[in-house]
């Protein structure tokens, strides 16, 4: 048995017309932006059949995100120490954050069918290029007793399909939506309270079980934490966009966003622009389960029409 875990995470800018695009709202220094990134065909021979996606180098959006930060609970109070993210796994013969390398990309977790992914994850680094401010100094100082310097994080380079998904791309590339989640397979997770190790729900401790009630436990040397889980025989599963992180039940319905690149024009439809376009995408998406077969349907049509 294994644990599934996710976490929320953002992008850091993008790739288009062989220009690096950072998002208005990070600063964050990337080792894509600033050191390039590999030949996109390399993973595109591996997974394109079964991914159902693009062969075509030029149909891609490139995305960096931070996947992973190191030694710190992430808002699921589950995280992954520095040593368990550079852990060398010798069933794939990787370090375990190299095991995101070309999974699919997905949108809400919706995972079961690779046919469904939206494009793949191009590459992988630990990312060390920042310094880490107070806060996230104190954070890592409560959660693991280390005082470091750096904010230490896994960095995907994310491709995405447009001509799978025009609308995905276009709405990443307004920010009208900005949230990624990671998911992952672990084998056992350890309590950063009591440091019991557990393989089942039925072996969690009262810490793990009240996670989130809040509570601060008193470790000693100036420590003090919420109840939260290391990660341990991680395998990194999958990257997908998501809506709205508040809703852990949110779900896109399937086949929301598939619009033809052949027959969309993002600044004809209906007269709108890009910005107004990109906003009802976000809207729709955001509200898919509780919007109308009808209306959702209507959506599409206005999509893929000049």
């Amino acid at each position: 048995m294994s644990f599934y875990k996710t976490a929320k995470i953002q992008p850091l800018g993008y790739f288009e017309r062989n220009t690096w695009k950072r998002t208005a709202q990070q600063r964050t220094a990337s080792r894509f932006m600033e050191g390039g990134f590999l030949d996109v065909e390399r993973a595109l021979d591996v997974v394109a059949e079964t991914y159902n996606i693009s062969r075509n180098p030029d149909d891609y959006l490139l995305v960096p995100a931070r996947a992973v930060s190191a030694d710190r609970f992430n808002s699921n109070r589950d995280g992954f120490r520095f040593e368990e993210l550079t852990r060398f796994d010798e069933d794939i013969t990787r370090k375990v954050y190299q095991s995101f390398d070309l999974k699919p990309h997905f949108v809400n977790h919706q995972a079961t069918n690779p046919k469904v992914s939206r494009g793949c994850v191009l590459d992988v680094h630990l990312n060390t290029l920042n310094s880490a401010d107070d806060t996230i100094k104190q954070a890592v100082f409560a959660d693991t007793g280390k005082s470091v310097q750096t904010d230490d994080f896994v960095e995907l380079l994310i491709a995405v399909d447009t001509t799978k998904d025009p609308a995905l791309a276009s709405a990443y590339k307004s920010g009208s939506v900005n949230t990624f989640s990671m998911g992952a397979d672990v084998a056992s997770t350890t309590c950063g309270v009591c440091g019991n190790t557990a393989y089942t729900a039925a072996q969690f401790c009262e810490h793990v079980n009240s996670k989130f009630s809040g509570r601060r436990y008193d470790l000693g040397e100036g420590r003090s934490v919420e109840a939260g889980e290391w990660c341990n025989g991680t395998r990194y599963a999958e990257i997908s966009a998501v809506d709205d992180p508040a809703d852990k039940s949110a779900e896109v319905q399937e086949g929301l966003l598939s619009v033809s690149a052949r027959t969309a024009n993002f600044k004809t439809v209906a007269g709108l622009s890009d910005l107004e376009l990109s906003e009802i995408v976000s809207f729709t998406i955001k509200h898919a389960r509780v919007m109308p077969a009808s209306l959702l349907k209507l959506v599409n049509v206005h999509l893929a029409s000049r």
